[in-house]
């Protein structure tokens, strides 16, 4: 699965999360695929945010630098 943005990262597991809270009957395959699914867009948000971190230093650096 491939996501354009961390938004739309986020907003994928905010309704994987939904179908879990609303649905007491799930099958154990239905399960394991959300899992799945949730994970990749898990990992994926953890990595834009960890990508933006490090922008935020480098600016952060070159404003230290500069003052």
């Amino acid at each position: 699965m491939e996501f354009e943005s961390f938004e739309s990262a986020l907003e994928y597991l905010k309704k994987i999360i939904k179908k879990f809270e609303e649905n007491e009957n799930i099958s154990i395959e239905e399960l394991l695929n959300n899992y799945e699914e949730g994970m990749e867009a898990y990992y994926f948000c953890a990595k834009k945010l960890e990508e933006t971190q490090k922008k935020i230093k480098i600016i952060d650096e070159n404003f230290d630098r500069n003052s």
